[in-house]
């Protein structure tokens, strides 16, 4: 491998790790729960939820 090569995948492999970690940081500040497409509207809670579901 050239320089140029093992300088380039080390950036990709830089900007793919970075981007997973970035990820993963936001969606512990930002639970999905509490950021979807429902968020925390009313009706939404887990109980509410549950009690709607056909038996």
């Amino acid at each position: 491998m050239t320089t140029t090569a093992i300088v380039m995948m080390v950036l990709f492999m830089a900007a793919v790790w970075g981007g997973l970690a970035i990820a993963v940081l936001s969606l512990n500040r930002n639970p999905d729960h509490s950021s979807g497409v429902l968020g925390t509207s009313a009706g939404t809670s887990d109980e509410e939820l549950a009690a709607m579901e056909v038996q």
